[in-house]
């Protein structure tokens, strides 16, 4: 899966392993090499006698866009601890539990979680953080090249009109995404002189910089892009006098 797919994954809430069967499907997220003979008993025990279980180690740290992907899945799920059971159906998951103490009342009184009011908007704005992480991972390891970059920043723009997005969440994709694969891409571009081409793209990150600023200037975040657009005004009046 390539990072364009997997983002619009999450920015749909398509999330298509989780939500492809009209039953309840069932998910187990441990810890990379984990023993999991003892949880296979108890789930035998509180699950339906045909349940299918799907097993995802969850790994520690983030060093590839596999890892990435594993790790927004499980964020886009609800997940904070492991190892924990996931409850699924056809409109995604509805329901985390800890391993520790199920039983089969427990899985049946959770049912109710998947008509609660609330489930949709919860659900939306849980997505919306994985799918943000996810753009944070390909930033850091997916911009190889221009192609890659192009949808990085596709996706910023699409992510700062989410719906969902609160003001903080915004000025990060700003300053932290969408500000940064600009200026890589006007860096790429630069090569000892200015184009048409990295003008406009130093005008984008600078536009990208100052809407973030601009969102709210008291904000942690805010006052960073402040002080951040401060540097560049400066650093680009010292490079004029050497043109």
């Amino acid at each position: 899966m390539n990072m364009d797919t997997a983002l619009l994954r999450f920015a749909l809430c398509a999330l298509a392993s989780l939500s492809s069967a009209e039953a309840e499907t069932y998910c187990v997220y441990h810890a990379p090499g984990a023993d999991m003979s003892s949880a296979k008993t108890v789930l035998a025990e509180a699950l339906p006698q045909d349940a299918a279980i799907d097993y995802h180690a969850l790994p520690t740290t983030c060093t590839t866009m596999a890892d990435a992907e594993v790790q927004a899945r499980a964020l886009s799920a609800g997940v904070q601890e492991i190892p924990c059971l996931v409850i699924s159906d056809n409109a995604g998951p509805y329901a985390v539990l800890p391993l520790e103490g199920l039983t089969p009342e427990i899985v049946q009184q959770i049912q109710e979680q998947a008509t609660a009011e609330d489930r949709a908007e919860n659900a939306s704005k849980r997505e919306l953080s994985a799918a943000i992480y996810l753009l944070c991972a390909a930033l850091q390891h997916d911009t190889q090249d221009n192609d890659s970059l192009e949808r990085i920043i596709s996706t910023c723009r699409q992510l700062l009109e989410h719906p969902k997005a609160n003001l903080q969440q915004k000025q990060f994709i700003g300053l932290r995404c969408l500000y940064p694969a600009l200026m890589l891409q006007y860096k790429r571009g630069y090569n000892g002189a200015h184009t048409p081409y990295t003008e406009a793209k130093l005008l984008e990150a600078i536009a990208a910089l100052e809407a973030a600023r601009d969102l709210h200037r008291e904000t942690k975040l805010g006052n960073q892009a402040l002080k951040e657009r401060e540097r560049l005004r400066k650093a680009r009046r010292e490079a004029r006098k050497y043109e």
